[in-house]
């Protein structure tokens, strides 16, 4: 039995809000005008043999696609074709109809491929490309690479669309469509998706210190400098020095460094060019702006990457330490079980013969003294020997701390991964799912979401597990969905675990509930957002 035996459930599995369904519509619908709105800001960059020697609308483009999901390529391909058709740019009654169709529709075409590759990598890899923010920077060059590169094999091989374009070496032309696209997507697409993150309410792009600013600053001036001397002797090559200080500033001040860097070569670069008359020099200045674009880009996004991975591995540390604090608990249970019965046994004993003392007419009070010394002595014992477990086991190993719910959620499927395939089990999670922030102890709350998940796949071995995220009302609310089987074997289990995972929660100001589907079992997780979720 599958998931998609539960009809009932579907609902319940919902991985957006309404409000994040208007928000994907708004966004579907107003592309169209922003994209040729992209188009018209193109236009004084415009040369021969190039449609544009900046092309921003290949950033909308980009941008979109790794908002919504590559599943939304067919939908942008139509998009773009219809407000090409109405503006004129296809000619509807033109011999060459379909050509001039195919030439619009193979960059989404490839921009949405692209995408969806790279997602899918970044799902099931392991390797420190998936790494976000690794994934978009690959997107972000690899994408328009593709584009340029159909582009330019369709126009060497069928030049009925673009004439001029034939007489072109191969490499020419693919650079042709390549300069544009990619200053395009690295000038607009990070501005567009850091807007889009901020009206969605996920984790802010960190910025980097004012000291790491500053350093970046002088080394990005001193290359402009030295880019100026270059271009009175060889235009050509002047952008070098920036690419060497670009790249510099994108490994010590991030992506937020490396988008001022491009942004700021632009400026200088594009309002310089368009003034040019030759298409060569203005070609070659291009160039070098996407190399210096490409460059402090990717390089950004690998130090970022490197950054997570480490994190990633002192909260793993973390985890683990404190998994083995319990495993250890787990081993003391047999013997401390053992040495609270004896206590326990002898204040039950005391306790009956004190009873029986008290209803004599003359009790023995130097005996019912020494029955009460006994009592003192074995409840003291007691008390320090739970005191000593509860300070070994309670301790917290993190402190609270603003926390995104798509990175726990991750996290805990990345570390059940060998169970699930042990289990026969599919860990299903759509990383589409709204990421709000939640306050509280990392730690704990992976271990609430490892217990429902464990327990999900032990009541339903080779199943499709469904781990969502969703927002009811100023809640963020994990759920963990499987079907139920008709017989489940006992895995020996004394059934606490659902008890300690409902504690945690409370603790956290939240609420574990359970709810009974057709045909399937929901635990959700309800935790209130974090403060820092709403400014």
């Amino acid at each position: 039995m599958t998931m998609s035996r539960l009809p009932a459930a579907r609902p319940a599995f919902a991985l957006s809000s309404p409000r994040g369904n208007w928000r994907l519509i708004a966004l579907l619908a107003a592309y169209p005008f922003l994209f040729k709105l992209a188009h018209f800001m193109a236009s004084p960059w415009g040369g021969s043999h190039f449609f544009s020697l900046w092309y921003p609308a290949a950033g909308v483009r980009l941008a979109l696609l790794w908002h919504v999901g590559a599943r939304w390529t067919p939908l942008v391909v139509a998009e773009e074709c219809l407000i090409q058709l109405l503006s004129g740019v296809i000619d509807s009654a033109s011999p060459e109809l379909f050509n001039h169709i195919w030439g619009v529709a193979r960059a989404p075409l490839a921009y949405g491929v692209m995408i969806g590759a790279v997602r899918w990598v970044e799902r099931r890899s392991r390797s420190e490309l998936a790494l976000p923010p690794m994934p978009f920077g690959l997107a972000a060059i690899l994408s328009p690479t593709l584009a340029a590169f159909l582009a330019g094999l369709w126009e060497w091989l069928w030049p009925s669309v673009t004439p001029d374009l034939s007489t072109q070496p191969f490499a020419t032309t693919i650079a042709a469509f390549l300069v544009g696209d990619l200053l395009g997507v690295l000038l607009v697409a990070p501005a567009l998706l850091w807007l889009l993150g901020r009206v969605g309410d996920r984790e802010a792009v960190a910025l980097p210190s004012g000291a790491r600013c500053a350093e970046g600053a002088i080394i990005l001036g001193l290359g402009w400098v030295l880019a100026a001397a270059l271009a009175k002797v060889e235009p050509d090559i002047s952008m070098t020095p920036v690419l060497l200080c670009a790249t510099w500033v994108g490994l010590r001040c991030g992506r937020s460094g490396a988008w001022v860097a491009i942004i700021l070569s632009a400026a200088i670069i594009l309002p310089w060019s368009a003034s040019l008359l030759s298409t060569p020099t203005r070609f070659a200045l291009h160039m070098g702006l996407a190399a210096v674009a490409m460059s402090a880009y990717l390089a950004a996004s690998f130090a970022e990457a490197q950054v997570r991975a480490r994190q990633d591995i002192a909260r793993r540390d973390r985890i683990l330490f404190q998994a083995e604090r319990l495993k250890t608990l787990r081993a003391m249970s047999v013997a401390i079980i053992h040495e609270i019965s004896q206590p326990l046994s002898t204040l039950a004993i005391e306790t009956r013969h004190m009873a029986v003392l008290s209803r004599d007419e003359a009790p023995d009070l130097a005996e019912m003294r020494q029955s009460a010394d006994l009592i003192e002595r074995k409840a003291t014992l007691l008390a320090d020997m739970v005191r000593r477990l509860r300070r070994f086991g309670g301790r917290a190993v993190d402190e609270p701390s603003a926390i995104p719910l798509d990175r726990l959620v991750q996290d805990c499927l990345g570390i059940a991964a060998a169970e699930a395939r042990r289990h026969n089990c599919r860990l299903r999670f759509d990383d589409t799912a709204p990421s709000p922030l939640v306050q509280g102890h990392e730690i704990e709350l992976t271990q609430v979401l490892l217990n429902l998940i464990r327990n999900a796949m032990t009541a339903a071995p080779g199943a499709d597990i469904v781990i969502g995220i969703h927002m009811s009302g100023n809640d963020a609310v994990v759920h963990i969905a499987n079907p139920l089987r008709d017989a489940v074997p006992d895995h020996g289990g004394m059934g606490v675990g659902l008890l300690v995972a409902r504690a945690i929660v409370e603790a956290h100001g939240g609420r574990l509930e359970r709810v009974i589907l057709d045909g399937g079992v929901q635990h959700s997780v309800r935790l209130p957002v974090a403060e820092a979720a709403h400014g």
